[in-house]
């Protein structure tokens, strides 16, 4: 076999396996986590496409193999310089954030600013010895929708050798009821 052919078969073998994966995840799996109703729901009710949706997932595929800091996964949706007015979406936002509460989410942090127009959200979920914390934020002209899994353990170590021996807080002691 030729050089040519076994390029052109490599070729043709990676987009067979990329394609094959692409269609084996429906949309009804790329958005039955709340990471993905939010995100969902940011697009079709704010009138906004992500920004750099391969690169987040670029990013995303790296911090899977490469535990950066003790983060185990990392989904992110960024939304720069779009116009997400103010409206009713804002309230359907509130409640499909609050309405991960109902699958094992528990609120952090929620953040609203009438004077900006900011809404900010934190949830976390116990998932094992990890942590998985659900960050939401919402302003007129950008919004950021992330999800990430960490092991505090390893992230109390990293922030250790980071900032060093000083006050850094007790973070391998979270625990959430």
């Amino acid at each position: 076999m030729t050089t040519t052919k076994r390029t052109k078969l490599h070729t043709f073998a990676v987009l067979f396996f990329a394609a094959a994966i692409l269609l084996s995840v429906g949309k009804e799996t790329a958005y039955a986590d709340d990471f993905g109703k939010i995100v969902r729901h940011i697009e079709v009710n704010y009138h906004v496409h992500r920004n750099h949706r391969f690169l987040m997932g670029f990013v995303g595929l790296v911090v899977k193999f490469w535990h950066v800091g003790g983060v185990k996964s990392l989904k992110a949706a960024i939304f720069e310089d779009q116009h997400l007015e103010a409206t009713d979406a804002d309230a359907r936002l509130d409640e499909i954030v609050q309405s991960a509460s109902e699958r094992g989410w528990h609120p952090l942090a929620k953040s609203y600013s009438r004077r900006s127009g900011e809404h900010s959200y934190i949830y976390v979920q116990a998932e094992g010895k990890d942590i998985r914390m659900l960050i939401v934020s919402v302003e007129p002209n950008e919004a950021a929708v992330l999800q990430l899994k960490l092991d505090p353990d390893k992230l109390a170590k990293f922030m250790d050798e980071d900032i060093g021996e000083g006050h850094h807080g007790d973070v391998a002691a979270m625990t959430f009821r």
